[in-house]
């Protein structure tokens, strides 16, 4: 919530890379985080220009986020709280959420409240804590660079829905890995095999978030 309109602010408006730009957050089988995604114009920027924005927003992201005043903090707090309180609009919401307690094993059916409870008692210092923690030099982040080919992106005009060897990209039904140009990403590691890559992952038990 704190960071949905300065992110829209500076990568939409500001930095016009395109109109997709939003920050969410992940709970990726229990393991929490967040992540901002933006859809952009290939033939406008690259997106290794699209990582070098997004990590400036978050440089001045987590300045702003240390400046802000305890009145703005609670003011986000309680909206968030009313915003959680409210009824459901139908029927379905409340099915939707009980179910996803049942499938995922968890059965915390008062989640929502808890998360109120929770939230009463948030303070500043632990919110802006957590951003730096996961911002600083023992922070992990997988950066994901998708770019179509095309026409759009200036690939061959007269190519036809058959003829997809003709792309600059390769074949539609294989992943083409580029390399990377951007000096500020020569010290990324990069991934080339997806599945030897996540072979190479130790792998963690499933999460549950009970309490």
């Amino acid at each position: 919530m704190h960071m949905e309109e300065p992110c829209f602010d500076f990568l939409r408006t500001k930095e016009t890379l395109g109109y997709q730009v939003y920050p969410t957050c992940r709970n990726t089988s229990g393991v929490l985080g967040f992540s901002v995604t933006v859809e952009t114009q290939a033939t406008k920027f690259s997106s290794e220009l699209v990582e070098q924005k997004v990590e400036e927003f978050l440089l001045l992201f987590g300045e702003r986020l240390s400046s802000v005043s305890e009145e703005t903090f609670q003011a986000q707090v309680t909206a968030l709280i009313k915003l959680k309180e409210c009824e459901d609009a139908h029927l379905g919401e409340e099915v939707d959420r009980n179910w996803f307690e049942v499938v995922t094993q968890q059965y915390v059916f008062d989640r929502l409240n808890k998360e109120i409870e929770a939230l009463k008692v948030f303070t500043r210092e632990e919110l802006i804590s957590w951003f730096w923690q996961h911002r600083g030099g023992t922070a992990r982040k997988l950066s994901v660079h998708v770019v179509g080919f095309g026409v759009e992106e200036n690939d061959l005009e007269d190519q036809k829905p058959g003829d997809l060897a003709s792309s600059a990209y390769g074949p539609v039904s294989e992943l083409t890995f580029l390399p990377v140009l951007a000096p500020a990403l020569q010290e990324a590691s990069l991934i080339t095999d997806i599945r030897a890559f996540t072979s190479s992952l130790p792998l963690l038990p499933y999460h549950k978030v009970l309490s």
